[in-house]
């Protein structure tokens, strides 16, 4: 009766590897770094309520949740193993290029702050 239990075949069966969770996770740690960094460098009070909702991370998220869910219907619908990543990486990183495309935020996002990279304000002298 080898292989006659519930869950033998591989169809039951869909599994992300770790790379359908660490390269959006990348992307996630990118955008809620960037994220960190705008609300900390914002000067008024004003610029801190006014961009709290409108947060990249929340945006790659959904993105992400979107992804995932679509993958999961792709691979039960074609009753095959689908690449996850064909699905997660454009509905995560879709949705931060445009908004940040739309707020002309882009370049900063894509090539970072150089002051922060440089910035020496957090080391302690012994």
């Amino acid at each position: 009766m080898s292989g006659a239990g519930s869950g033998s075949n591989s169809a039951d069966f869909m599994m992300l590897g770790l790379g359908d969770m660490a390269i959006p996770g990348m992307l996630l740690a990118l955008v809620l770094c960037f994220d960190h960094r705008r609300t900390r460098d914002s000067v008024t009070p004003m610029e801190i309520s006014s961009t709290k909702g409108q947060k990249y991370i929340w945006y790659a998220v959904s993105g992400y949740a979107i992804g995932l869910v679509t993958a999961l219907a792709a691979g039960i619908l074609s009753q095959s193993p689908q690449p996850a990543l064909l699905y997660l990486v454009p509905s995560t990183l879709g949705p931060v290029i445009v908004i940040s495309w739309f707020r002309k935020q882009l370049v900063e996002l894509w090539e970072g702050n150089e002051e922060t990279l440089n910035d020496k304000s957090h080391v302690t002298e012994v």
